[in-house]
């Protein structure tokens, strides 16, 4: 599911939705941001019920729903960049969620059933 925030009312649903997930369905919310406790991608392996939140070009994550995160990630850089679009962060950050879950054999019934 891909759940966007636009105003006040948009950032309390993606709040309650993303509790929800976590307190009720087990799922680990997995922010992929730039912070002092952010661990390398190639480092962290991905529960299988994880949420990805990724923030807004410039803003980042709104401070309610960076308190939600289990695990800050980041995709580690080198040189004078910063930081990557939130586009190609997010497509890198699926790409290594998916590429662990087909190594870990878990995957591999869903895409012969093709799902």
């Amino acid at each position: 599911a891909v759940v966007s925030t636009q105003s006040t009312g948009d950032l309390e649903s993606v709040t309650a939705y993303l509790k929800h997930a976590k307190e009720v369905e087990g799922y680990t919310i997995v922010g992929i941001e730039q912070a002092t406790n952010s661990v390398p991608l190639q480092r962290f392996k991905f529960p299988t019920r994880s949420i990805l939140v990724l923030g807004r070009e410039k803003d980042g994550v709104p401070a309610p729903v960076l308190d939600l995160f289990d695990v800050c990630v980041e995709v580690p850089q080198t040189g004078v960049i910063r930081s990557l679009n939130v586009h190609v962060t997010g497509s890198i950050a699926v790409w290594e969620y998916t590429r662990q879950v087909l190594e870990s054999g878990s995957g591999e019934m869903a895409l012969q059933k093709g799902a």
